[in-house]
């Protein structure tokens, strides 16, 4: 199991640099791209959608959120995994 622990850290600390990565490359300002949970106006912003974009992704539960007390928030991993899900591969 501890290999597993050890698998899984690894896993979430690629996919928070990637999306770091990411981000900088799409000049998300700093701010954003050091915080562990995202909001859903900051998602807005990184993934250039509308707020009831954001809405509708969560209530069709195809994005994982978290509520905290009236908040929702997003972890980047999260975020991450959504966005290698929904990728087009090109046609080659």
């Amino acid at each position: 199991m501890i290999g597993c622990d050890i698998a899984v850290k690894i896993n979430r600390s690629n996919s928070i640099s990637l999306l770091n990565k990411i981000m900088k490359n799409w000049s998300i300002p700093e701010k954003l791209i050091n915080k562990p949970f995202i909001s859903p106006k900051d998602l807005c912003i990184i993934l250039n959608v509308s707020l009831p974009t954001i809405y509708r992704l969560i209530d069709a539960r195809k994005i994982p959120a978290f509520k905290i007390g009236n908040s929702i928030r997003f972890l980047k991993e999260d975020v991450v995994s959504y966005l290698e899900q929904n990728r087009i591969d090109q046609i080659t």
